[in-house]
């Protein structure tokens, strides 16, 4: 008998957090391929996160199975089948020393394969963008369609994989392929979630009519394959780079007006002549190579080409072009350092926010997905103490130094800030400026998962 059913989402937080899962009935995709036995005892978020990547977005639970945190208690279901609320006197509760070894190990598991998609996704743009330079402008498009579409499911398959990966601190070489894969792998997060909010408002709006609610079905405002030609564009749209004058796009020092003229060049000419060379005469693909250096609002500056205003440019555009801003952001160049991702995120939007309704919506959609605090991103608390953010939700962090700043000699207990008194919320007005300041002082098991190995 079904006790009742719950999101993937809630289940993949209660293993996360050093529960289990156990069904109790046989869980089947649509095409009725079974992907987790009734008996089975779910205890690594995988098993949970390939359920979600075949479309399943919630989960029966039976009598004969249960939620368990990672005490073993069972946890509560209320009268009206959601997740009852902790007790007031465990809110303060920390995690285990067990659950905290876990989960960075679960981290460290999700690093690995982030760090394999991402190096074999790099190796692809290498390539193509090389054949580009031999052949001015040919190059192998199924290729590149086939890395774009498992670069996709993966970023999709797992809870923003690619913020555990580690950033490099200290280097900056293949910038240019780094870079076009994690604005691909961000962009397709911030698209899907933007289009499933969306939608889900105007879906609202339209059924709140008698006689449309009448009509079942449900509103989307972009298809599946309209998405994956998005996300292929997103993987693709700095390729005109590949025709700009070497000395010109690894250059360290400012350009000359000439020079950035010709670095321009490389998306509304460049792009768009790659696209006509390899016969995609697609308007999605287009948009995004040509136009993902335009206007987000009115009267914003150093946008080009000029051409249009920025009410014609398309949502998955403006997308494209935020999350190159904000990669750019958090990565070291060979003229700057990286800032933390939190300062990134909040500069970002501060620069964006309230400057037209689409692009807040794109914000929204951009902060629900990366969180307010990302996964691998240092924070301040009230107390003075700085922590390693485990999860964006909550957000669960985990402490290394003390009040004074000075590391911490052992290994802390993490915690949820939004369930701890007020000397433990994050700091809002005092931001790490950047990760290579603090890696010093990182603690050997911290400092294994915020960086490369």
């Amino acid at each position: 008998m079904i006790e009742a059913t719950f999101s993937i989402e809630n289940l993949i937080a209660i293993v996360r957090d050093g529960g289990t899962v156990k069904t109790g009935v046989d869980v089947y995709d649509r095409d009725g391929t079974l992907l987790l036995a009734r008996d089975v005892v779910v205890d690594q978020v995988k098993t949970l996160e390939v359920i979600r990547r075949n479309g399943l977005r919630s989960v029966p639970v039976a009598k004969s199975g249960g939620l368990f945190d990672g005490s073993g208690n069972r946890i509560r279901i209320a009268a009206d089948g959601s997740l009852a609320l902790p007790e007031p006197g465990d809110r303060d509760a920390p995690a285990s020393g067990r659950n905290v070894t876990r989960r960075l190990e679960e981290i460290r598991e999700i690093r690995e394969e982030a760090t394999e998609k991402h190096t074999k996704a790099k190796a692809c743009l290498k390539s193509i963008l090389s054949q580009i330079r031999e052949t001015q402008g040919q190059f192998d498009v199924q290729a590149v369609e086939a890395q774009a579409s498992e670069l996709v499911a993966f970023a999709l398959g797992s809870d923003h994989p690619f913020s555990y990966m580690g950033r490099e601190l200290f280097h900056y070489e293949d910038y240019l392929y780094g870079h076009a894969v994690n604005v691909c792998a961000l962009g397709t997060t911030v698209l899907h979630r933007f289009n499933e909010e969306f939608s889900r408002s105007i879906e609202k709006s339209l059924w709140a009519d008698p006689d449309m609610a009448a009509s079942g079905g449900s509103f989307s405002y972009y298809y599946p394959d309209d998405l994956d030609e998005m996300s292929l564009g997103f993987f693709i749209y700095d390729m005109g780079k590949a025709l700009v004058p070497e000395n010109i796009l690894n250059k360290t020092t400012g350009l000359t007006k000439d020079e950035l003229k010709m670095m321009q060049r490389h998306s509304y000419e460049f792009g768009g002549r790659i696209l006509e060379k390899n016969r995609m005469n697609n308007s999605v693909l287009s948009n995004i190579v040509q136009y993902h250096h335009g206007p987000l609002f009115a009267g914003e500056k150093n946008c080009y080409p000029n051409d249009r205003k920025f009410s014609d440019i398309p949502i998955y555009v403006r997308i494209c072009k935020l999350m190159d801003i904000y990669d750019a952001m958090i990565s070291k160049r060979s003229y700057k350092d990286a800032l933390n991702q939190v300062t990134a995120a909040t500069e970002l939007f501060r620069t964006y926010v309230k400057k037209d309704p689409m692009l807040q919506l794109i914000l929204h959609a951009f902060v629900n997905s990366i969180g307010l605090y990302p996964p691998g991103s240092i924070v301040f608390l009230k107390n003075g103490q700085m922590a390693y953010v485990l999860e964006s939700r909550g957000p669960i962090v985990l402490p290394f130094t003390d009040s004074g700043l000075t590391p911490l000699g052992s290994r802390p207990d993490p915690f949820d800030v939004s369930m701890r008194s007020p000397a433990f919320q994050v700091d809002p007005d005092r931001s790490v400026q950047t990760p290579k300041e603090v890696y010093g002082i990182l603690p050997s098991f911290i400092k294994t998962i915020a960086m490369p190995g």
